[in-house]
């Protein structure tokens, strides 16, 4: 559907609506992901710009997923997400609870942690909020940095969560 990528963009330029493109991304086993679908962000901003000049935005936080191009016209805005490209792992601050009380600290964990038992046994918010943080703290998942390192970035024979598991 790259080929929609402009009519998009002349669709909702003027419009109260901000459009974003992420690029088509590995979200476990289901969908039979390959590398060589992907359409880069860099080219989705280079199609749209060669028809309607854009100039890029700040982030407007840290940890911001999409980069954001506004129309030199006024138009608006669009946002691109680059969870191929241009991981942004190092800037994540989004953790994931699943239904069963796992708390993953990233979208291709390949484990969660249970917090299904702190609860379970009594802890209190204090003592809950506490284990939140030394996990976060301590995360070493990376996935779309590693993958750049090894082509599927994650160790032989490890299993990701599916995405929709998870809520991504």
């Amino acid at each position: 559907n790259d080929d929609q990528i402009v009519p998009m963009a002349r669709h909702f330029k003027g419009s109260p609506v901000i459009l974003r493109f992420i690029e088509y991304m590995d979200v476990g086993a289901s969908n039979g992901w390959n590398m060589d679908e992907v359409v880069p962000s860099n080219e989705v901003v280079q199609r749209i710009g060669a028809e309607l000049p854009l100039a890029p935005l700040s982030a407007n936080y840290t940890g911001e997923t999409a980069a954001r191009w506004r129309y030199l016209d006024g138009g608006g805005e669009i946002g691109v997400i680059s969870s191929v490209t241009g991981a942004f792992c190092k800037d994540c601050s989004r953790m994931r609870l699943s239904t069963e009380g796992k708390l993953y600290t990233c979208l291709f964990a390949t484990r969660g942690h249970d917090l299904r038992a702190l609860l379970r046994a009594g802890h209190d918010d204090l003592a809950i909020s506490g284990a939140v943080a030394r996990l976060w703290r301590g995360r070493d998942d990376r996935y779309s940095e590693t993958r750049t390192i090894n082509t599927d970035g994650l160790q032989r024979g490890a299993r990701r969560v599916e995405m929709s598991y998870i809520g991504g």
